[in-house]
């Protein structure tokens, strides 16, 4: 029987995206197969979980809620479990399903992908997070979430180049140039990390040349004080 580790389950609002503040019910899958710079999320525990305990547990939240939201770390490296667990919350629940997810597993995506609603797709810009760049494996990665409702967000630092903003673009349109991208500047722990408007707006424009969509959206949870 397949397992999954769990750092923890959760009622709260989206505070990212083109989605937020809409209800969800969270599972957090633990680890990450990266190791960004702003990466915020501290998962230090776990939880096993068989798909019957996770069922149980699901059934417990009575309290209304928009969809299902797998987040993580990187939940597509519990890809099978996940397949497996979404086969029978569709049986059962009838819940959107909204996946968050770095964006580089494509192969683990293309298992899941017939049994989620809403992708939320990082683009790891590399002079953002100090990592190599990801760009053929997003753009592998976006062809087969545009499937499904998808939307591209990229976090913003005060290292973030034109250049990561340009080669971002030019794989987003060649995909579709419906694809909503949101431009989240890194919370700032001080008022002298804060990203300038300027500085946000010409990104805008870089990808406003092409991309039909484009928003700039902080992470609101951390504004309003939930998780």
């Amino acid at each position: 029987m397949r397992e999954a580790k769990i750092s923890e389950i959760f009622l709260s609002i989206q505070g990212e995206g083109i989605y937020f503040g809409i209800p969800q019910l969270f599972i957090r899958f633990y680890r990450c197969n990266l190791s960004c710079g702003f990466c915020d999320t501290d998962l230090d525990s776990y939880q096993i979980f068989t798909l019957d305990n996770l069922m149980g547990k699901i059934a417990e939240y009575k309290a209304p809620y928009h969809s299902l939201s797998l987040t993580g770390g990187e939940p597509l490296l519990q890809a099978y479990f996940i397949r497996d667990f979404l086969r029978a919350h569709k049986e059962s629940h009838k819940k959107p399903v909204y996946l968050e997810t770095n964006g580089i597993l494509y192969r683990e995506l293309s298992r899941v992908v017939d049994y989620v609603d809403i992708i939320a797709m990082d683009f790891k810009l590399p002079s953002s997070t100090g990592e190599t760049d990801f760009w053929r494996k997003h753009e592998k990665f976006l062809r087969i979430a545009n499937r499904k409702k998808v939307f591209i967000k990229a976090v913003i630092t005060s290292a973030t180049t034109s250049e990561d903003i340009s080669r971002m673009r030019k794989v987003a349109y060649k995909i579709a140039k419906d694809i909503p991208i949101v431009l989240q500047p890194v919370t700032a722990l001080s008022e002298s990390e804060r990203i300038p408007q300027e500085f946000l707006s010409r990104f805008r424009d870089i990808l406003k040349e092409s991309m039909e969509r484009v928003e700039i959206i902080p992470q609101v949870h951390r504004m309003i004080g939930v998780r």
